[in-house]
């Protein structure tokens, strides 16, 4: 039964695959596919029902290939995980942007005794005190770990809990849904105080550690640590970065 249910999941998988790459050609000429409505994601909870090598499924309707899960974390049937997704107007079928799993019981799928709970949202936009997660959510700066500057489609997992009988939360805390460092890799692209680096992971120098006299520079090589993020052409944002050789 297992094997019937993987090639069912790879049959749709590739189907979808093709019809997201002739979506890709076409976005060539026109938007970006990581130029989503970041307003429209939303986090579900679910647990995995089916995993096969190259795909899965969660809660037997959301489909995901492991390139989506952070941090490439292994997931198995049966684990609680939290899936971004983004809901198809027409069809209301779910597209998964990312998967977070979890592995701490305190923020299964069921309530628990702590009332704690996890959930992935994007920065929308930022002021120099607050973090903006929606037109009306915002939390203080400092309660981001990780001790660097956030900016608009970042990825941010969130620890929140409601407060009883209402619906206000309360966020107890926040950190980059992703990090990851990357050494010795080349700026392949500038455009005034932004660029990209290796062609996938995007930078501002509005929003970017580094010293304070060295300005990126075409085809520099360069150590940084990047986050998960939806930028135009990239699904990685580079928060910090130290030149290794310039040109």
């Amino acid at each position: 039964m297992q094997r019937i249910l993987c090639r069912i999941l790879n049959f749709f998988w590739r189907s979808t695959e093709s019809e997201e790459n002739l979506q890709i050609q076409d976005n060539l000429l026109g938007d970006s596919p990581h130029d989503q409505d970041i307003s429209k994601l939303k986090t579900v909870r679910g647990i995995v029902t089916t995993l096969c090598t190259d795909c899965g499924c969660i809660n037997e309707s959301i489909f995901f290939n492991p390139d989506m899960v952070c941090g490439n974390v292994p997931v198995n049937v049966g684990m609680n995980v939290i899936p971004l997704v983004e809901e198809d107007e027409t069809t209301h079928a779910l597209k998964t942007i990312k998967v977070k799993a979890v592995s701490d019981p305190i923020y299964g799928i069921e309530p628990s005794e702590f009332d704690k709970r996890l959930c992935i949202k994007c920065v929308t936009y930022t002021t120099g005190d607050n973090i903006y997660i929606s037109e009306e959510t915002f939390f203080p700066m400092q309660l981001l770990s990780g001790g660097f500057l956030p900016f608009k489609g970042d990825l941010l997992l969130v620890e929140y809990s409601l407060k009883p009988g209402t619906p206000n939360i309360t966020i107890n805390a926040v950190s980059f849904l992703n990090s990851q460092n990357m050494d010795e890799v080349c700026v392949t692209s500038i455009d005034g105080r932004t660029g990209i680096v290796d062609d996938i992971i995007f930078f501002t120098e509005d929003s970017l550690q580094k010293p304070t006299d060295y300005t990126p520079g075409l085809y520099d090589i360069v150590n940084v640590v990047a986050v998960d993020s939806i930028q135009p052409h990239c699904s990685w944002r580079a928060v910090s970065m130290i030149p290794v050789e310039t040109y």
